[in-house]
């Protein structure tokens, strides 16, 4: 199988991209090579024909999309918009990486799948946004 990862230099996406690659053709792409804000960019992405995409490539420092909201958003929300988008086009699944961060923490049992969620800060409130792109626009997807 085609595999397209984003954020393939990042902690998650570099041990996705080397696991994945044991068994499956596997594409890497990192935020430093593909800006994800730019529908452009996206679409060269989309040049890879992968068969199924896992988007990892975020702004992860919580103190920093506390300082600069509108960047978290560009790139967690409308860069998982964009990514979602390439998506459909190509027909193919999108398997989106979130955070427990959309929700505030305030419950005991461990949050499931179908818990309300209620993000406190930029953060969690852009991941929650991304999810959401995705849910809208795919109808093959895994949060």
């Amino acid at each position: 199988m085609r595999i397209l990862v984003t954020g393939a230099r990042g902690m998650l996406g570099t041990d996705l991209c080397a696991e994945l690659g044991k068994r499956h053709d596997v594409t890497g792409f990192d935020l430093a090579e593909a800006d994800l804000t730019a529908p452009a960019s996206v679409a060269a992405l989309a040049a890879q024909r992968p068969q199924a995409v896992i988007h990892c490539a975020a702004m992860a420092d919580v103190d920093g999309c506390e300082r600069d909201p509108d960047a978290a958003y560009a790139v967690n929300a409308l860069g998982t918009r964009h990514v979602a988008l390439a998506c459909q086009r190509l027909d193919v699944p999108l398997l989106y990486v979130s955070t427990d961060f959309v929700f505030d923490g305030a419950q005991r049992e461990p949050y499931v799948e179908w818990d309300r969620p209620n993000p406190l800060g930029h953060y969690g409130r852009s991941k929650l946004a991304g999810e959401t792109c995705v849910r809208e626009l795919l109808p093959r997807h895994f949060i």
